[in-house]
């Protein structure tokens, strides 16, 4: 056989092992090399950002450092450098794609979606106009400073050049002022203004890149119309498709309960769909801006559709992943700069000159960009002083976006090589310098313009916290000291690894601090605990706002309100712990959130109309069951904080200011609630159906998983409970709910106060219900007038008034109950607050069905507690600092009616409450309507009929418990600094000890 067909025999064989199956083991080989070096990245991260975590030195330099240190010394890593040498080679548009997206999508799905808002105008000024300007300044830079001519960059390029410049990465002092304590609002603008200006920054860099192109003729030919087109395409359509993308998503995602992989798998699937669709599909818009505005519709809207046991899950998945791919950028980045430093030829000495000085003219270039939209920055959200303003302009470091900007100019061989080496140096020189100079001192600039005036009041409950925190280490210390498992523990080495005498140095720091800020200002009048007079009132102020955190939380916990709801609600407060010197008003910021109720007006009329129906009734249950939801916890809750703040250890003339400026704020959000109630019957009805749905699910779902930590059910059956639970919770999201309010003869059944009374009772109040309507302002009826009737409110809402003390009641609600237990009188007046809509039943009849009815009885009396304890506070002891539900389950539960004639007896061990007649203790003090019994041992004797609740477990001991739960005890703040103190003695004379040895 020839040698000629020995090679054909070759050729033939090789091209049937080159099959579709073949692959190259060799190619396979370099693949696990890429894998290995990535990972190795990754375990460099980890190991730097230990290091940042001792040194603060910030992360990114430091990555960027290392990267740029591979790249320089590549030659020598063997395998690792060849890695290095085959990244280098990645085209920068693949950075782009599956890093920026990620990384912009986190950033704006875990911002805070309220005080975003809030700063929007002035995000979208400093990310808009702002960047477009500051990009300009830069080119003007270039040319007319750094004097750069038409043969390293015309006006175009320098414009291309600086719109890659003008993109800020501040991760490093957005961290560093969260430690620091800073304003939210101002943390907010800088990270917005980032997050925003990226997409912004790729936009004007497309745009002068083609003009830059088109002038040197090496691009299509683009005029004046075709840049504003472009301009406003990519600037705006992005944004929408997201808002919308997102949308889909929301739907999506309310079908999802208790599924961490698929809620999480949703949000990356989508943030890389809405990238490539906008970038690629959907007129070729922003893909980046697009993910922006999905990041933020998730994290307004679809965030809220996340359960807490979900969201914990999702926040990990990404934060694993933003760290991963920010670790990752910054490292090719480095490596790619690297080598192209190595094998650069075109840059000069006089550059890097040029470069320092550059340094100087971008920091000033952003001052007067900064300064252009000062007046409006002042005007608009959160209005930013002058010391902000300074770390606003020294804060906006360069980052990976800028570098990969400049990597897409270096690899387009339609632009001059001596620019597309100049825009690589200067990105790679600006990101470090910025972060490495900028980001390490920016700590000490805040210090130096005081940006931070943080209050005494603060300082002051720090160092009552760091007290807390060493007593209850002692008191543990104690406990198991008692334990024979701990027989041979070395408590003074325990003492010494949990840092008793650390905590104890700190309590001595922040108290120097204190005195020494007292002593600056010059306060002479101290009023409490060595407080300035205005500061005390700050101190209150903190103290309600944190106690109404608690409560808010409480309320969650209890599944008696939404995730929302919560976050809205701790918001507020959050926003308040910022500004203690000024009144509360927590009401004010919660209605910012809310849609005016013309708005709401306009959806409820065409809530019937064909297709624009469907959706005006679903806004309508979703925002109005938000504003429903968010004004009904923050009253509650806010009552309460009113009667706990009696327990405050502070100056009582204070606590009454303050409590003054939060009965204001509840007034607002009851007047609120009733025009709410009263215009819009049919939708509270539909938001309470809903909302006591989805209590009591969520209740279940508590009862199922504590069953089964118990061990009492196994774990098939938990499931299968978990998931018909879930189902049912999906159902009432997409449930159709009726918005027609029925009849009172139809609904009659459904009011509360009467679900104990028979069939044939119904009927006869059903009968015997006449209809009434009152104009705005009409008296219903008289304090003092004979109470021949009682009330069922059916649309609009009443004021009861005694004595100045207001009750508003709404739709579904018994008025004049209270004037049931008394003889024949009613007790307050009553107006329509606005038109409202009432059904007048007999006295006599509902007497009668209290007579035969003994539960219903025992209702109409439980009722009246509401009414009794605000009119006769002084009266009611105990009664009327509890909270409203918890005092009513008490009574449900805990207490029994009992009606006593003349001289018999009866034991008030627990304590109780007389509603009517007269009562002597054992002691013959003498007890009238009203007035609260206090536990007593020994018999009461009836010195007339009378009627009272008799307790089965003492209300003192249920409130103390709720004190101490909530950490208001009036002797806590006292017990503790006696045991701290106790606790430094001690610690002092141990050190004294071991220096004597």
């Amino acid at each position: 056989m020839s040698s000629d067909d020995l090679g054909g025999q070759d050729e033939n064989y090789e091209s049937i092992q080159r099959d579709s199956l073949w692959r190259d083991e060799h190619q396979m080989e370099e693949s696990a090399q890429l894998i290995h070096f990535l990972v190795l990245g990754l375990i460099c991260g980890l190991i730097l950002r230990e290091f940042n975590k001792k040194t603060n030195i910030p992360y990114s330099p430091m990555i960027l450092a290392l990267g740029l240190a591979v790249g320089l010394s590549q030659e020598y890593l063997g395998k690792i450098g060849n890695s290095a040498h085959i990244l280098s080679k990645m085209h920068p548009h693949l950075i782009v794609f599956i890093f920026i997206p990620v990384l912009l999508f986190e950033s704006a799905f875990n911002c805070d979606w309220y005080t975003f808002k809030y700063q929007i105008i002035n995000i979208l000024l400093l990310a808009g106009p702002g960047c477009g300007w500051g990009a300009i300044l830069l080119g003007a830079c270039f040319k007319l400073v750094l004097q750069y001519g038409d043969e390293d960059m015309n006006w175009y390029e320098a414009f291309t050049l600086g719109s890659v410049l003008s993109a800020t990465d501040p991760v490093a002092v957005v961290a560093l002022l969260k430690e620091l304590g800073a304003n939210p609002a101002f943390n907010h603008l800088i990270e917005g203004e980032a997050l925003l200006n990226d997409g912004v920054a790729m936009v004007l860099f497309n745009v002068f890149n083609n003009i830059s192109k088109a002038s040197s003729g090496k691009g299509e030919a683009v005029n004046g119309g075709d840049i504003i087109l472009t301009f406003l395409r990519t600037s705006f359509l992005g944004p929408i498709m997201g808002l919308i993308l997102g949308l889909l998503v929301a739907l999506w995602t309310r079908r999802i309960l208790g599924d961490d992989v698929e809620v999480t798998w949703l949000t990356f699937v989508f943030t890389y769909f809405t990238f490539y669709w906008a970038e690629f599909e959907f007129f070729k818009t922003s893909g980046l801006l697009a993910v922006v505005g999905l990041g933020l519709f998730w994290c307004a809207h679809a965030k809220t559709r996340i359960r807490a046991s979900v969201e914990h899950s999702v926040h990990a998945v990404w934060g694993f992943v933003q760290y991963s791919c920010d670790t990752l950028v910054f490292l090719l980045v480095g490596i790619i700069v690297g080598i192209e430093i190595m094998e650069e030829k075109l840059i000069l000495t006089s550059d890097y000159y040029k470069m320092v000085g550059f340094y100087f003219l971008m920091i000033l270039a952003r001052l007067l960009m900064v300064l252009t939209f000062y007046p409006f920055l002042k005007c608009f959200g959160y209005p930013i002083s002058k010391s902000e303003l300074i770390v606003l302009v020294y804060g906006g470091l360069r980052g990976g976006l800028g570098l990969t900007l400049s990597l897409m100019v270096g690899c387009d061989e339609d632009l001059p090589a001596r620019f597309r080496h100049l825009a690589v140096f200067y990105a790679a020189a600006m990101a470090l310098i910025t972060n490495m100079i900028n980001g390490t001192t920016c700590k000490t600039l805040v210090k130096c313009v005081k940006m931070i005036d943080e209050p005494i009041v603060k300082k002051k409950v720090y160092k009552k916290y760091l007290e807390e925190l060493i007593v209850i280490q002692q008191d543990l210390v104690k406990e198991l000291e008692t334990d024979e498992f701990y027989n041979m523990t070395d408590w003074a080495t325990v003492n010494n690894l949990i840092g008793q005498q650390d905590f104890i140095e700190k309590i001595d720091k922040v108290e120097q601090e204190i005195k020494h800020l007292i002593q600056k200002r010059g306060f002479q009048e101290m009023i409490y605990e060595g407080l300035p007079n205005q500061e005390v009132f700050g101190e209150v102020r903190y103290r309600f706002y944190r106690i109404l955190k608690g409560l808010y939380y409480h309320k969650y916990e209890e599944g008696l309100c939404e995730e929302q709801t919560v976050r809205m609600l701790v918001e507020s407060s959050d926003v308040g712990l910022d500004k203690l010197s000024d009144n509360l008003e927590i009401w004010d910021e919660l209605y910012k959130n809310f849609m005016n109720l013309c708005s709401v007006n306009f959806f409820f009329k065409v809530k019937q109309k064909f297709l624009i129906g469907y959706f005006a009734r679903e806004y309508l249950i979703r925002h109005l069951g938000l504003v429903y939801d968010v004004t009904s916890s923050f009253i509650i809750c806010a009552e309460e904080a009113l009667k706990l703040a009696d327990n405050f250890p502070m100056n009582k003339e204070a606590i009454s200011i303050i409590q003054e400026e939060l009965k204001k704020e509840i007034e607002k959000a009851q007047s609120y609630f009733g025009t709410l109630n009263g215009s819009f019957p049919e939708i509270v009805r539909v938001l309470q159906t809903k909302k006591a749905s989805f209590s009591i699910l969520t209740h279940s779902i508590e009862h199922v998983q504590s069953t089964q930590r118990r061990g009492l059910i196994d774990d098939k059956e938990y499931k299968i409970l978990m998931k018909d639970i879930n189902i049912k919770l999906v159902k009432l999201e997409s449930h159709s709910y009726d918005m027609s309010l029925p009849s009172f003869h139809v609904i009659a059944m459904q009011f509360p106060i009467f679900q104990e009374i028979s069939l044939s009772d119904l009927d006869i109040i059903k009968k015997v219900a006449v209809e009434r309507k009152y104009a705005l302002g009409q008296v219903i009826y008289s304090k003092g007038s004979e109470c021949n009737e009682v009330y069922i409110i059916m649309r609009g809402y009443v004021v009861n008034e005694y004595n100045g003390i207001l009750i508003t009641k709404g739709l579904g609600s018994l008025i004049t109950h209270q004037s049931l237990i008394v003889d024949g009188n009613h007790m307050s007046t009553a107006k329509a607050a606005v038109e409202s809509l009432l059904y007048a039943l007999p006295t006599k009849v509902i007497k009668e069905v209290m007579i035969r009815n003994k539960d219903f009885e025992f209702k109409v009396y439980l009722h009246s507690i509401e009414y009794i304890r605000k009119w006769y506070e002084n009266q009611v002891g105990p009664l009327a600092q509890m909270e409203l539900k918890r005092l009513n389950e008490l009574l449900r539960n805990k207490s029994r009616l009992v009606k006593l004639t003349t001289l018999s007896q009866i034991e008030f061990i627990n304590g109780g409450f007389l509603f009517s007649g007269e009562l002597r203790d054992p002691k013959n003090n003498v007890f009238n309507k009203y007035d609260y019994i206090a536990p007593t041992e020994g018999l009461f004797t009836a010195a007339a009929n009378s009627t009272c609740f008799v307790f089965d477990e003492q209300i003192e001991v249920l409130q103390s418990k709720r004190m101490k739960e909530l950490k208001l005890d009036s002797q806590r703040d006292q017990e503790i600094h006696e045991k701290y103190s106790e606790i430094k003695r001690n610690s002092v004379l141990e050190l004294s000890k071991i220096n004597i040895t």
